[in-house]
């Protein structure tokens, strides 16, 4: 029987995987897991600042997600300073859009959308991201993976062929001396590991496997296979704080914490009535500019990060930069935004609101500064309640970039 008369749908699909064989194909990998990790921050980070509520369990929960997202974008980093590359941040093939595949998944999905949270959302993106393997024997995988478990065991694949094939110094010998350890990303939140070698490779991708991506395990380890009192439950603790409760314990995966939120075992709570996908083309004068004023913050922070990552600067690009603007400048415009109406005359309980779009802007930071001052003295002309919330949420981004400025004096930011 020949090929030609096999019904297309049974014929065998080609291994498309192509094992990675040289420290630049490395480097390579390690740019797309930097695109992949990075795409899903603003679709976690749409749905935090959705909730009405941050005292809610799913604001934690999303929040610790979102949290160990970025601690695994900078385990990245220092993975690939220590081959001695750069990590791009800003790039036209490292920025994500939205709406829009997660870059180098395999066909059909997931489709990643910015939208408010809702346990639809959980289960047909947010868990579809964090896809745990089928099995621990499941197959490295190259571009067009399936899990991104598999994607980074092709990745550590890689690490061992490399210094197998070139030497400890043909693979780190190069390293920048730009990783970084000083970030607290909070309890659970894991920590960062600087990597000299092949050990500290496996390490740093350890731990983004088991904090989520590719995590095959939906139940902590049984009686008598831990220490005694060595693990406990991952809830709310006694100081009001959310994450694993004594030692250093087993934790949910994200796949997992997702789940709660799919299944309804922690109950979805009030949400700004956000549009999805939204756009600053639905938006008209000030409200355009807020916008706007929302993606030139955006903007602002990927190139701190990559300054902090990758330059001698990394101190005052991180804390002074970086670190502010993402907890103090970008939730409160995206808050602002979600609780303004498409339509002037509607009620914003009910929308559908704005919200942000997550585009990168290239402005730059004095200019920022001055668009944010001069929409704190703008009146939208939406009545004085909406007045109030305006000067409000403008006047922390104001403050906050303001500081930035400081910091950042003689910086090319």
């Amino acid at each position: 029987m020949s090929t030609a008369a096999i019904p297309t749908a049974a014929r065998p699909v080609p291994m498309r995987y192509r094992p990675i064989r040289t420290v630049p194909d490395l480097a390579r990998h390690l740019q797309w897991a930097m695109s992949v990790e990075l795409s899903t921050v603003p679709p976690y980070l749409t749905a935090l600042y959705s909730i009405t509520d941050n005292s809610a369990d799913a604001y934690r929960l999303i929040r610790s997600v979102a949290i160990e997202e970025m601690l695994h974008m900078m385990l990245v980093a220092n993975l690939l300073n220590s081959i001695g590359t750069v990590p791009d941040l800003t790039g036209d093939d490292v920025v994500p859009s939205y709406p829009g595949y997660i870059p180098h998944h395999a066909a059909g999905g997931p489709y990643i959308q910015l939208q408010a949270l809702s346990p639809g959302l959980a289960r047909s993106v947010f868990m579809a991201i964090e896809q745990p393997e089928a099995s621990p024997c499941a197959p490295a995988e190259g571009d067009d993976f399936q899990t991104i478990g598999q994607f980074y065991k092709a990745i550590e694949e890689g690490f061992e062929y490399c210094v197998k094939e070139f030497g400890h110094e043909g693979v780190f010998g190069k390293g920048t001396p730009y990783q970084r350890d000083d970030t607290y990303f909070g309890s659970g939140g894991g920590h960062l590991v600087v990597v000299h070698d092949l050990a500290g490779a496996k390490l740093a991708i350890n731990e983004i496997v088991e904090q989520g991506e590719g995590a095959t395990h939906p139940q902590p380890p049984t009686p008598g296979e831990e220490p005694f009192g060595g693990y406990e439950h991952y809830g709310e603790r006694l100081d009001g704080t959310y994450g694993p409760i004594l030692g250093v314990p087993w934790e949910l995966s994200h796949y997992r914490k997702f789940e709660q939120i799919a299944t309804g075992a922690v109950p979805t709570p009030d949400v700004y009535p956000m549009r999805a996908n939204p756009s600053p083309d639905d938006l008209e004068g000030d409200l355009r500019r807020a916008a706007n004023l929302f993606d030139d913050c955006y903007g602002l922070t990927l190139r701190a990060l990559e300054g902090a990552l990758g330059s001698p600067a990394e101190p005052t690009d991180f804390f002074g930069v970086a670190f502010p603007v993402m907890h103090f400048a970008l939730p409160p415009l995206a808050q602002l935004l979600m609780q303004t109406p498409l339509e002037a005359a509607a009620d914003p309980a009910y929308g559908p609101n704005a919200g942000p779009a997550w585009r990168y802007r290239a402005g730059r930071l004095d200019a920022i500064l001055r668009e944010a001052e001069a929409l704190l003295a703008a009146d939208p002309g939406r009545g004085e309640t909406y007045l109030r919330l305006w000067r409000q949420s403008l006047g922390r981004v104001v403050e906050t970039l303001r500081g930035a400025c400081r910091a950042a004096e003689g910086s090319d930011l």
